[in-house]
């Protein structure tokens, strides 16, 4: 995955023995917290006092990533279920005996990775992983865990979720095709027929399609998952408006062939933070904004052709290029662009690949 913030795990419990373990299971964890009741955490700040599981669990479960829950599923489940919104905003829910012997992925097993920590926590401590999913007891890919893994984002995300992980439990074929840009990330695609190109045979079979490009050749029955990975850098002159912004990025989009939905970050230098139209494009493509001092693009400025003036004005005589592989850690994909007096790069981040 492109640099993700670490998932903020709790580990709650309510007994003494539950304590030992969310203890034993925070040592393996080092990013997680602990959550007992006072008289079992001396010395701990994160406590809830007699009375106040109910309030304490619900915090948790607006404020973390994931719970872990050493305790009865039956209690979990109680705790949960008032909770609930929605499987795109809900975190993962794990539960476990206090003895570890199991390890349950109960709530969010695809979208908030409970699936893979269950695995994960039930590795660390030898314990038996408990996983209900159907695409996982099939063994076979899920397509809202491939789109994880490119850090990918598709349309009508519950609707073509459930239609497409529904015929790869039921065995009925699929075909996946990864733009030569993305092959190589992800090694195995169970339940998936991998294509080298898109044709126009086979249309009864869907098509799953991995590209961030947007010339692919569109048939019927497919869908397009889209690797948000693309940092774009952007230098402008002074006070340029905002429809000068919005039209430079169209026609950098169309000159790119890049779907806007690629963009995971717009970066400049720390000069330009003032400048209005580089926050009102960010915010319409719905990504943060990182700037950058002047010292740390001199180590990626020597990669490109710098302007003197530019150079002489703000101390980097290319600040598209450099801020986008600064941002990135990759070269840029593409020379340097100019339209309406901004300037624009992009790069692409580095997707771990699979063992």
């Amino acid at each position: 995955m492109p640099q993700q913030r670490k998932t903020s795990i709790c580990i709650m419990a309510l007994t003494g023995p539950g304590t030992k373990t969310a203890e034993s299971v925070q040592t393996l964890l080092p990013e997680s917290q602990v959550l007992v009741p006072e008289k079992y955490g001396a010395n701990r700040e994160d406590t809830f006092g007699k009375g106040q599981f109910t309030s304490a669990f619900a915090e948790a479960f607006r404020t973390f990533d994931c719970l872990v829950c050493i305790m009865a599923t039956g209690i979990v489940v109680r705790k949960v279920g008032p909770l609930m919104q929605d499987k795109t905003v809900d975190p993962a829910v794990i539960v476990m005996d206090e003895q570890a012997n199991h390890v349950i992925s109960l709530l969010s097993g695809h979208v908030g990775h409970a699936n893979a920590l269950t695995r994960q926590i039930a590795e660390l401590l030898d314990s038996e992983p408990v996983i209900t999913t159907a695409t996982d007891t099939e063994h076979v890919q899920a397509i809202d865990t491939l789109a994880q893994r490119y850090n990918g984002w598709y349309p009508e995300f519950k609707y073509n979720t459930k239609l497409f992980n529904s015929r790869l439990v039921e065995g009925s074929p699929l075909l996946l095709y990864v733009d030569p840009d993305f092959r190589g990330i992800v090694k195995q695609f169970n339940g998936l027929e991998v294509v080298d190109e898109i044709d126009q045979q086979h249309l009864e079979i869907p098509l799953i399609i991995i590209s961030d490009k947007d010339n692919i050749e569109k048939r019927q029955n497919s869908l397009q998952i889209i690797p948000q990975v693309n940092v774009l850098g952007v230098g402008s002159r002074k006070d340029v408006t905002y429809k000068m912004m919005q039209d430079a990025f169209t026609e950098f989009c169309t000159q790119q062939h890049l779907v806007w939905r690629s963009i995971y970050k717009v970066v400049s230098i720390q000069k330009k933070a003032h400048e209005n139209a580089i926050h009102y494009l960010a915010d319409c493509l719905g990504v943060p904004t990182e700037f950058y001092s002047a010292e740390q693009l001199q180590s990626t400025a020597s990669h490109y052709d710098q302007s003197p003036f530019v150079k002489k004005t703000i101390g980097v005589g290319n600040v598209a290029n450099s801020a986008a592989e600064f941002g990135s850690g990759n070269r840029t994909i593409n020379e340097r662009f100019s339209a309406d007096q901004v300037t624009m790069a992009v790069s692409k981040l580095i997707l771990k690949k699979d063992d």
